[in-house]
């Protein structure tokens, strides 16, 4: 039996390996189809990744290898704080095309300054890095209290 990644949210969750087989998966009534991904292709298909950071900046470095830049798409969604990543290759071999995709989603700090980020693709490798904000020194103001009734609410 080999390795393989565990995921509690699987229909197949708590079964004996043996379920997995093409073969034991046709008596059980199973889609030979729905055990495919006890290859590897479900493991080649997320991309490895490194974040490091510092007092300045944030850097992550995920490994796309035979990416082209025109396979991949990057947004920002949720006002800026999740960084998500799709992309894809294919292979050819000599009988057929397999394509590998992945999709990524990371959740960036509070304290990035996402307007400035930037990806860089150069050996297989996609660089992104965003500044990180200047830190404001704790700001204390007081505020005055007005006697009388509440203004009403402005009208969109």
């Amino acid at each position: 039996m080999s390795l393989s990644f565990w995921n509690p949210n699987s229909v197949f969750a708590g079964y004996d390996d043996h379920y997995f087989d093409p073969l034991a998966s046709t008596l059980i009534g199973i889609s030979p189809t729905l055990t495919k991904f006890k290859t590897d292709t479900m493991r080649l298909s997320s991309p490895r990744y490194e974040v490091t950071e510092n007092d300045k900046q944030f850097r992550l470095a995920i490994d796309v290898p035979g990416v082209k830049p025109d396979d991949m798409k990057i947004e920002l969604e949720h006002e800026g704080r999740v960084l998500h990543m799709t992309g894809g290759r294919k292979l050819k071999t000599d009988k057929s095309v397999e394509e590998y995709k992945f999709e990524k989603r990371f959740t960036l700090g509070r304290d990035l300054d996402t307007s400035k980020i930037t990806a860089h693709l150069a050996d297989g490798v996609l660089v992104l890095t965003a500044p990180k904000k200047e830190k404001m020194p704790p700001m204390k103001q007081e505020i005055a209290i007005t006697q009388g009734e509440a203004p009403a609410m402005i009208e969109q």
